[in-house]
């Protein structure tokens, strides 16, 4: 079967054995037939590690044997950790090694087995096409639970990110019953948030601001814009050391809130309140989704993705 890794030769499909078995763990596994798989900053920073024998993509969606449309939380949890045991397996020991297309092979192939654990059943309304945005939208609402977020909050997304990944934030704090505003780094983000029932351009201070993009200079300008006793989330992926002025930080008595990974709530997961939400505002994947490539087509989908021609969400179809 085909299988997108980075290769000496470059990002691209490449024959792997069929899975006969879950590649970390020893659940049974259930065979999952992707359909959609989101290209993120955390892909694009895993190609600067250099090639992997790994196949990429831990946002997707797909078939089971029998036609089921589902999407993908990517995780297998140990079970056994004091956080596995509380409930909290976002927190697992294991870490980031416990996310498929991260630390294992993932969605971006023709086939791949995972626990039943990671199966969210789609709504009616959510087309497997679009399902691969659960994972970030799961992200960020997840991030807003850990920012205590309310509806009578003042939103802001600042750096809403080369993937838009900050726009999905603004989402579901829009679908909290907040006022959400958002300053774009170009003329797609500003498009992509009007549709999506965000307004553009900033004014004032805001008690959560987003911060989607991972910059030193998004940083700096998150903190500008929240108001004292604010709350900052940091919702990029953060893989080297920033540097930026803390004096605002603290004169202002910030919150920083790091969100990472999903875990669940009072109404369950965090997957299936996004897939939910997608559901019920198809305008979000319908602006978020900006190109589609054929499996065979996956590097160049990278290469876009990567490149300084504004994009969203680029989507690699197996």
């Amino acid at each position: 079967m085909r299988a997108v890794r980075h290769t000496p030769e470059g990002i691209r499909p490449v024959e792997v054995p069929v899975p006969t078995q879950v590649a970390v763990g020893d659940a049974e596994g259930v065979r999952i037939r992707p359909r959609s798989v989101g290209i993120c900053q955390t892909d694009l920073n895993m190609v600067g590690f250099g090639p992997r024998e790994m196949t990429f993509g831990h946002e997707f969606a797909g078939v089971l044997d029998d036609g089921t449309p589902v999407a993908i939380e990517p995780m297998v949890p140990c079970e056994t950790c004091e956080f596995c045991g509380m409930g909290d397996y976002h927190w697992c020991e294991k870490s980031h090694e416990m996310i498929a297309g991260v630390a294992f092979d993932g969605g971006m192939a023709d086939e791949i087995l995972l626990p039943e654990r990671c199966l969210v059943r789609l709504p009616h309304g959510l087309d497997v096409a679009n399902a691969c945005l659960c994972e970030p939208l799961a992200v960020n609402i997840h991030s807003l639970m850990l920012g205590r977020l309310e509806s009578r909050h003042r939103v802001a997304v600042v750096g809403p990110g080369i993937t838009g990944f900050g726009l999905l934030g603004g989402a579901a704090a829009r679908w909290r019953g907040c006022v959400v505003d958002v300053e774009p780094d170009h003329d797609l983000h500003a498009v992509a948030a009007e549709r999506m029932g965000l307004s553009v351009g900033l004014s004032g201070t805001y008690d959560v601001v987003i911060e989607g993009d991972g910059s030193e200079r998004s940083i700096t300008r998150a903190a500008e814009v929240a108001r004292p006793g604010g709350t900052v989330l940091l919702v990029a992926g953060y893989y080297q050391n920033k540097l930026f002025e803390v004096l605002p930080w603290v004169l202002k008595e910030l919150t920083a809130v790091w969100g990472t990974f999903y875990g669940h709530h009072g109404a369950g997961r965090a997957f299936d309140s996004a897939a939910a939400l997608l559901a019920h505002r198809p305008e979000i994947a319908e602006a978020m989704i900006t190109q589609r490539f054929p499996l065979d087509a996956a590097g160049e989908a990278f290469a876009l993705a990567a490149s300084d021609t504004p994009t969203l969400k680029v989507v690699v179809e197996p």
